[in-house]
C-alpha cells in the first residue's frame, strides 16, 4: 500500500533543509491539482494514497525559503529553492482557474474569508505564490552575510523589519546571476585547493 500523500508532506516540516527541497523537487512533476466544492486548493500524486491540501505543501516550501536565510544554507540549496519557484506558481495558477471556473458556474462556493487581514499579509500560500511574492525569497541573505560574500555590488531586492529587540532586521536579496557566480568561485577555489 502506497503511503499517504497528507504524511507524506506533514512529515516535511521535519526534514533538513536541503532534504525537504529535494522532496517537494520530486513530488512537484507527478501532483495535479483539483479544487473541493468549498474552493479548497488539493493536490493528488500517482504514488500516495489520498489527497492533501496544497496550501499545506505551499506553507511547507515558503518555509523553507525563510529557513534558506535563518539557517545560511548554500548556494547550491538557494538555487534548488528557487528553481521551485515558477513550477509552485504554475501549479497554483491550474488550480486557480479551477476554482474560478467553478465559482462562475455555481459548482462550488467558497467558504467564508478569514478577516484577520490580508491574505498575503497573513502568509496564506496561495494568495503569497499567486501574487507573486513567494518568488527568489530563497535568495535573501542577512544584511552582513550579503556584504560578506559581494561586497557593495548592488542588492536586487531588500526586505526591512524589526527584531524582538527592536533593531533592525536588514535582509538583502542576490539576484540568481550573482548566487550562480557566487557558487561558480566557490568550485573553482575548492577545485584549486584540491591541486
Amino acid at each position: 500500500m502506497a503511503p499517504q500523500l497528507k504524511h507524506y508532506i506533514d512529515e516535511l516540516n521535519n526534514f533538513a533543509l536541503p532534504d525537504a527541497i529535494q522532496a517537494i523537487a520530486d513530488l512537484l512533476p507527478g501532483l495535479t491539482g483539483s479544487v473541493s466544492p468549498t474552493c479548497v486548493y488539493l493536490i493528488q500524486h500517482p504514488d500516495y494514497e489520498g489527497e492533501a491540501r496544497l496550501n499545506d505543501l505551499g506553507r511547507i516550501f515558503l518555509d523553507c525559503a525563510h529557513r534558506c536565510t535563518t539557517e545560511h544554507a548554500s548556494f547550491q540549496t538557494r538555487l534548488a529553492h528557487h528553481s521551485l519557484d515558477e513550477p509552485f506558481e504554475e501549479l497554483y495558477g491550474e488550480v486557480f482557474e479551477i476554482a474560478m471556473a467553478g465559482q462562475k458556474d455555481g459548482s462550488m462556493v467558497p467558504e467564508p474569508e478569514d478577516d484577520t487581514g490580508c491574505a498575503c499579509c497573513r502568509g496564506d500560500p496561495d494568495a503569497t505564490i499567486l501574487s507573486g511574492f513567494h518568488d527568489g525569497k530563497a535568495l535573501y541573505y542577512e544584511e552582513q552575510e550579503y556584504r560578506d560574500i559581494w561586497g557593495d555590488e548592488r542588492e536586487y531586492g531588500s526586505s526591512t523589519g524589526y527584531k524582538k529587540d527592536g533593531t533592525r532586521d536588514v535582509k538583502l536579496m542576490a539576484c540568481k546571476e550573482q548566487v550562480e557566480k557566487a557558487l561558480a568561485r566557490t568550485e573553482v577555489v575548492e577545485v584549486d585547493s584540491k591541486l
